[in-house]
């Protein structure tokens, strides 16, 4: 049987073998359907506005949907009440740039997390006022200068931004105490199997005392409101002890006369951008097939996303987010508050932080704002490769749809303007339009029931979780992808410019 794909955790030297992997039925009928939102579909049943749009603005070209992240902060509002817990949920501005999405989650019951000097301006001036606002990551001087001034909440990243908080409210002549969290990195379990990875960021339980006594010795300056981390891994094991190492600490915190009651768990909640869960592992079974030599290749001169063959075995880990999982956004918030401690009576995360009058912060980033954008391309040509695979040429580069160098498994819809005469199946790869042999949109093999041609327009769903914005550059002055929104009213779709978007 083809090993599947399972969590970057679990995908270390799998054992499939050559002899145990039967061939793929047919490798033209391999999909990876997107899950794409109804109003969205509807948007793209009509394909003359969105030419329009691109013949105006260019390609590619960022399409969002503000009104669509309503439904997204609700659904992690609903499981704070599930759980009988306060809660505030934080738009990860890092996320996405978008002054649409940022001016409409400033009117949802949504906060604001932000990393940088713009990020914190860009929120302001979008309606986010600083009781709504919480700082995270590393910081310079201007950038705490100015969260200082407007009282929002500092996630203190380290021993020396804790000190120049203090030297700043001095020089800024402040008078109402600042509200920081203590970022914590270092977690430990010595009941479960669990292996610290280390962060170059957060203050290490080692060093906490240290933050306690400079804490304690500027009482009147510093709102102390409890803990934050953020955890690199959709693994509940290593959030559960992170949740744990936090409530113990707050046993050491209120023993030194403080007051408690927030636990910030960031984000990294998952996204399921797939339709279906047999196309996702029938997809990824072929690929390992390429790396073991039993099927055709798949990708683009033998990329092999992390795996490799010895000896007939499959070896090494699929690099690759899971682009297919029913436990994604709300659903994997969930499954953190309903994880059972052993050895605290068996209690929840949820039960011990509503026992214990802990408010809950979380920092999602993809999964607040699955469903509200997508990028649009259209088609400069089709040619052969060297070797005679066929590429499909867009006018847009890798970087306008990547997460830094994250491969994409998911097809793109393309919007064929000439209807099909002949259907079939053509396997393509997607290339963008830079002058280097490195900018393939995709380095892994599409299959579509018809090509192409130059002007149609090919629309990758769902980027606006870091895809559009993250990795997006001007390289050789070829243009960052400019954005609309969309919105429906009285059944019609209107559209603005992204910057010009209002909520009234």
């Amino acid at each position: 049987m083809v090993a599947t794909l399972k969590t970057e955790t679990e995908n270390a030297n799998q054992e499939a073998t050559a002899a145990s992997a039967p061939p793929i039925a047919s490798y033209a009928a391999l999909t990876l359907t997107p899950k794409v939102h109804p109003v969205i579909k509807d948007f793209l049943a009509d394909q003359t506005k969105l030419q329009e749009l691109v013949k105006a603005l260019g390609s590619p070209l960022n399409v969002m949907f503000p009104e669509l992240v309503h439904d997204n902060v609700e659904s992690f509002n609903a499981l704070f009440k599930k759980h009988g817990l306060r809660g505030k949920v934080f738009f990860a501005h890092k996320t996405n740039s978008s002054d649409s999405l940022v001016r409409q989650l400033a009117h949802e019951n949504a906060c604001l997390d932000v990393s940088s000097l713009n990020e914190l301006r860009h929120g302001l001036s979008s309606g986010f006022t600083g009781d709504r606002i919480e700082a995270t990551g590393p910081k310079n001087r201007e950038f705490l200068a100015l969260a200082l001034q407007q009282g929002i909440t500092i996630s203190i990243d380290s021993i020396w931004e804790l000190n120049q908080v203090l030297e700043l409210r001095q020089f800024l002549k402040l008078q109402k105490p600042t509200k920081v969290l203590i970022r914590l990195s270092g977690f430990h379990a010595d009941h479960s199997r669990f292996l610290n990875k280390g962060s170059r960021f957060g203050i290490t339980i080692n060093e906490l005392e240290e933050a306690f006594d400079i804490i304690e010795e500027n009482e009147d300056a510093l709102d102390f409101m409890g803990f934050s981390f953020h955890l690199d891994t959709v693994s509940i094991t290593e959030r559960a002890v992170a949740i744990e190492n936090c409530i113990e600490l707050y046993e050491d915190a209120l023993g030194r006369g403080f007051e408690p009651r927030v636990l910030c768990i960031g984000g990294g909640f998952k996204v399921n951008y797939l339709e279906s869960e047999q196309e996702w592992n029938e997809y990824t079974s072929a690929l390992k097939e390429a790396v073991l030599g039993t099927g055709p290749s798949m990708t683009w001169q033998g990329n092999a996303f992390g795996m490799y063959a010895e000896k007939g075995k499959l070896r090494g880990n699929f690099n690759s987010y899971n682009y297919y999982d029913d436990k994604s956004g709300p659903d994997f918030l969930d499954e953190i508050l309903s994880h059972q401690f052993p050895n605290l009576s068996d209690k929840t995360a949820g039960a011990l932080l509503r026992d214990n009058m802990i408010e809950l912060w979380i920092e999602p980033g993809r999964s607040l704002v699955t469903q509200t954008g997508i990028t649009v391309a259209s088609v400069n040509n089709l040619r052969p490769s060297s070797t005679g695979d066929q590429l499909v040429n867009l006018n847009m580069k890798r970087q306008d749809v990547t997460f830094l160098d994250q491969e994409i498994f998911v097809d793109p819809i393309v919007l064929n303007q000439t209807p099909c005469e002949k259907p079939g199946k053509h396997g393509v790869f997607f290339a963008g339009n830079l002058c280097l042999e490195s900018d393939l949109v995709y380095r892994h093999k599409t299959f579509l029931s018809q090509l192409p041609e130059p002007g149609d327009l090919v629309v990758f769903p769902n980027t606006s979780g870091y895809f559009m914005d993250f990795s997006a550059t001007n390289s050789m002055m070829e243009p960052i992808a400019r954005k609309v929104a969309v919105r429906q009213r009285d059944g019609k779709f209107e559209w603005m410019l992204d910057e010009q978007y209002s909520i009234i």
